[in-house]
């Protein structure tokens, strides 16, 4: 592998139809979700949409198989962000520091809760930089982030569960009739997973899947060389 591929992989090729029907969901999902967000809350916040909604409706729609896009992800990242980020701002006055410790303690309790959602570590740097308006609402702040993320995994659950091809949240994807018999069992995956000493981003489930695939595309090539007329 060269270095240029090494400092950018070549990420999985995706449809244009794919990517077209992503972008406009997820258009959809921030539009509808700024919208209920400012209906439904006082007309005296100033904030009612966390900038770091953005790159969550990212996950939840163009990524919805993540593991960091499912439901207790999402809500439960962004409450221990907002949280973390709050508590900081009070105790640490100086805000380089306070980001520092809004940030260990969020990856500490998303890690701890099993909540792991990247774009929660935005949202914790919300109250220690968002300026005024942000730091006025105090534990309203919270109540904000509640709500757009309610709003969000709702959206995400109305799209990707009428889309072609899509289940949200993962647990809900229906098992295939016809069982497959098994490459591994699920205690030598996890065993795997942990060996690699980080989170992985992909459940034992789809690791099966992956391996079981590309066992049938290589059986399937193997057939096709050996169908092949020989060269003249």
């Amino acid at each position: 592998m060269t270095l240029w591929q090494k400092l950018f992989p070549q990420q999985s090729s995706i449809s244009r139809r794919e990517m077209l029907i992503s972008a406009l969901a997820a258009g959809l999902a921030i539009t509808l979700n700024a919208w209920l967000s400012h209906a439904l809350l006082p007309g005296d916040y100033q904030v009612f949409l966390a900038a770091s909604m953005g790159a969550s409706t990212i996950l939840v729609i163009a990524v919805h198989h993540s593991p960091l896009s499912q439901p207790w992800a999402v809500i439960g990242g962004h409450l221990v962000g907002a949280l973390a980020g709050l508590v900081s701002s009070w105790l640490i006055e100086n805000s380089i520091l306070a980001c520092m410790l809004a940030m260990t303690l969020t990856v500490l309790l998303q890690m701890s809760l099993r909540c792991l959602h990247a774009p929660g570590g935005g949202t914790a740097l919300l109250p220690i930089l968002g300026g005024a308006a942000v730091q006025a609402e105090g534990f309203g702040f919270i109540g904000v982030v509640l709500l757009n993320t309610l709003v969000l995994v709702a959206a995400a659950l109305v799209v990707n569960n009428n889309l072609p091809g899509r289940r949200y949240p993962m647990a809900f994807v229906p098992r295939p009739l016809t069982p497959v018999q098994p490459v591994f069992r699920e205690e030598d995956l996890l065993a795997a997973l942990r060996s690699m000493d980080g989170f992985i981003d992909v459940s034992p489930d789809d690791l099966e899947r992956i391996y079981e695939h590309a066992r049938t595309h290589l059986r399937q090539h193997w057939d096709g060389e050996r169908g092949a007329e020989p060269k003249r």
